[in-house]
This record gives structure tokens, sequence and C-alpha cells, in this order.
């Protein structure tokens, strides 16, 4: 029986599994075959000749709409499963319990299987007249098996069926909203090529840009000795320490794995002669640059106070949809913040929310503009831990008052931790101290 019960978990195995098979024609090898899910996301695949890779965005448009359609689809097999869990945890409690215990349980098992089960499926008259004649245990055993069976094949029918009726919808809802999802992601990538900045934005959340320009310059210190001193003469051994003087360290101390050696060496536990050398190890400071290699979460935050309606509404969508594209091919975490008034906040690392994310802007953009409580909960989602080196992108014409000092030093706190704070500035009026003591990077168009 395939687990269902945990759909978000399930949608990032279906999207994983899509990206996949595109990619070497086979599914997983971790996907049960029996998964009636992943044999029509073959059939989908196989079955659209335009699918081909050449053009990756009609393989995002069939993605997106895969995962939105076994979104809605899980939620009821997820119900279903929850219905036969119950049905197998009576199974396996009448099958577990003593005589006595079997007898109060009867008329509710018996009451289960006439109503489920036709008598071709569990013929229970047929194992009530074995109780005449057979010992009863092995009756017992012998009908929780076939109603154990039954329970779960009736499961997997109920799915296969739920499936098979909805599809037709889906597959008419793909050809005719196919296009116009096509065009609007072309749309998405005509407004990269006319503001150029909006391209450099994705590059550099998607760490694509240059690493050199966004490094830490961090001071290293390391210990080494200007020799390796020779074997000391007999007359100068006085006995054998430990230590970490490595002029005096003993040969079969060399000949020690690195990563042990240098355990041994950090801990002071090296074998070493104990005649101390006269010259000692010297201290070499080495700057190195510190590169952001890890890829951490996306944090978006879109101003949808009345001010920015119209045009700027339309490029900060544009490149919200670029960078959750971009995430969805980095596998990484995004999240959704908008504010005005009061901020709200959607998390698009969960599959089935990605469709979501049109109807959660639609109507936003009213009313005047709070950055504290956007600032807040963007410092919020940073301090779960599950959000760290985070890229924080604040898209707004910054006509709101700069942070106060207790959210200023949270912000700088976080900075320390890897944490980028990046700013669109759409327009060219709002707050200058954003540019100049908040952000780490600010671009305006």
């Amino acid at each position: 029986m395939i687990d269902y019960t945990d759909v978000d978990a399930k949608l990032e195995e279906y999207s994983e599994a899509f990206d996949i098979y595109m990619e070497s024609g086979e599914m997983p090898p971790t996907m049960p075959e029996e998964d009636c899910l992943a044999g029509y996301m073959k059939e989908v695949i196989d079955n659209n000749p335009q699918i081909d890779g050449t053009d990756t965005t009609w393989v995002e448009v069939l993605k997106d709409g895969l995962i939105s359609y076994f979104a809605a689809l899980l939620e009821q097999f997820r119900a279903m499963q929850l219905e036969a869990m119950k049905e197998l945890a009576l199974i396996a409690k009448f099958q577990g319990a003593g005589i006595e215990d079997k007898r109060s349980l009867w008329q509710t098992v018996c009451g289960t299987i006439q109503k489920g089960y036709s008598k071709y499926e569990v013929n229970l008259q047929g194992y009530i007249n074995q109780f005449q004649t057979t010992d009863k245990q092995s009756v017992f055993d012998a009908l929780t098996g076939d109603w154990e069976a039954a329970c779960k094949e009736k499961l997997n029918r109920r799915e296969r069926q739920a499936l098979e009726r909805s599809k037709k919808n889906f597959e008419n809802y793909s050809r005719d909203a196919g296009t116009s999802d096509y065009e609007d992601k072309k749309k998405i990538d005509n407004y990269l090529h006319r503001y150029p900045k909006l391209k450099e934005i994705v590059d550099m959340i998607g760490r694509d840009s240059d690493p050199s320009k966004d490094e830490r310059d961090s001071i290293i210190y390391k210990f080494l000795p200007v020799t390796v001193a020779k074997n000391s003469s007999a007359e100068e051994i006085d006995r054998v320490e430990t230590g970490d003087n490595l002029e005096r360290v003993l040969p079969v101390e060399l000949s020690l794995p690195e990563d042990f050696f240098f355990k041994r060496y950090a801990t002071k536990e090296l074998q070493q002669f104990s005649s101390p050398g006269k010259d000692k190890p010297k201290k070499v400071e080495e700057h190195r640059k510190d590169p952001r290699l890890t890829k951490g979460p996306i944090i978006v935050s879109i101003d949808t106070s009345g001010s920015m309606s119209g045009q700027p509404q339309r490029i900060a969508f544009s490149l919200l949809k670029q960078l959750l594209r971009m995430a969805k091919k980095q596998k990484r975490s995004c999240y959704l913040i908008t504010f005005s008034v009061r901020s709200k906040s959607i998390d698009l690392a969960k599959p089935r929310n990605w469709n979501r994310v049109d109807s959660f802007l639609e109507n936003s953009f009213s009313g005047g503009t709070d950055g504290e409580q956007m600032l807040g909960e963007a410092i919020r989602l940073l301090q779960k831990g599950t959000y760290e080196m985070a890229d924080i992108l604040i898209i707004s014409d910054f006509e709101f008052p700069e942070p106060v000092k207790e959210t200023m030093e949270k912000i700088n706190k976080e900075k320390t931790l890897g944490t980028r704070f990046y700013g669109l500035r759409i327009g060219h009026y709002g707050t200058k101290a954003y540019e100049t003591k908040v952000l780490d990077k600010m671009w305006t168009v």
C-alpha cells in the first residue's frame, strides 16, 4: 500500500520523478511500479511530442499542470487511505485479540465486512459455516487474511477509479489552458529582456554571477615548522613524550592518515622527542575569500500597496515567477511575503502552492505600506532555522520609513549568519536609507 497521507512529500516525490524521467526516460527505482499516478505521468509525457526538451517552457507548463492536478487527486487519495487505515487497524486488533475479545468484536467485524464487501471478495458466510468443522483459530486467520487483502485491493481500485474519472477533465483543461500558460511564461522571459537588471537579480540570487563579488575576506592563521627536524642523536634524546612540536615529531607519526594526524596535532597528542628544538613553528597569516557556496532558500517580499499597481505590479510578478522557476530547478525553498497595510505569506516550497501564486496576489494592490511588518515576517522565517543562508529580495518603491533600531539590529545579526538582503526599487523615489544602510545591493528600474 502506497502511503499518500503526507501530500506535500508525495508531490515532492512526483516532481523529482518528472525531472528524472525527462532526463533519463526512466522512473527512479524508488518509485513503486503499482503507483498509478507515476504510471499516468509517464503516459502523459510519452503522449506529448512537444515535450522533447528543446523548449523548456513547454516542459515547465506540463509539469506545473501535472503537479497541480496530482495535488487535488492526492487529497482524495489521502481521505480514502485514512478510511482504509481505520479498517486495517480493526483487522489487526481482531487478529491479535484473545477468543473472548474476538467474541465481543464479532458483531462489528460482521457489520464492516457485510457493508463493504461482496461474498466474492470476503465470503463471510462461508467462514461462519467452517466454524462447525474446522479449528476456530484457523478460520479466524484465514478470514482476517482475506479481509486485509480485500481492504487493500478496494483502496487501490478506488484510487484508480478516481484517476480515471478525473483525468479526462485534466487533459481537456491542459489542451485549452496549456497554450495560454505557455504564452504567460514567455511574457516573463520578455520582461527579463526588456529590463536587464531583472536578469542580474536572478543571476545574483541564483548564485550564477561572479562569486568573487559576493565574498567575505577572512584571515586564516596557520602554524608551520621552518623545517622538519632531522633525527636527534642518541645523546640528545631524553625520552618520548606527546605534544605538537612538528620539528621533534617521530617519523612514525608522519605516516598517519592526514585527518588523524591533524586531529592528534590539534590535541597535542603527537609522539615527539623530549628535547625541544631551538626553532619554533612560525605563524603565517593568510587572507582567504569565503564564497557563499551553499544555496539557501529564497524569500521574496512584494510591496502590494496602491502605489505599486499597474506596470510596477507586472514587473514584480514577472520577477517573482522567474525566481520561482529558478528555485524549482535548483530545488531551493521559496517563500513569498506580500505587504501593504499588513503582510501575508505563502510557502512556495510546497508544490501544491505553485499554481496559487496568481490567486494569492489578486486584488492585493491597495492601501499604504508597513515595511516593519514585512521585515518582521522575514526575520521570523530566518529564525526558524530552515531558512539559513537565505537570499531575501524586497520588491517595492520603498516609499516607507527605514527600519527601527531593534529591527536593524536583527537584520545585521542575520547578515553575520550568511543571509543577504537585496532590493529592487521600481521608480526613482522612496527611502534612500534602504540602499545605504539596510540592503547588500539595490537595483532600480
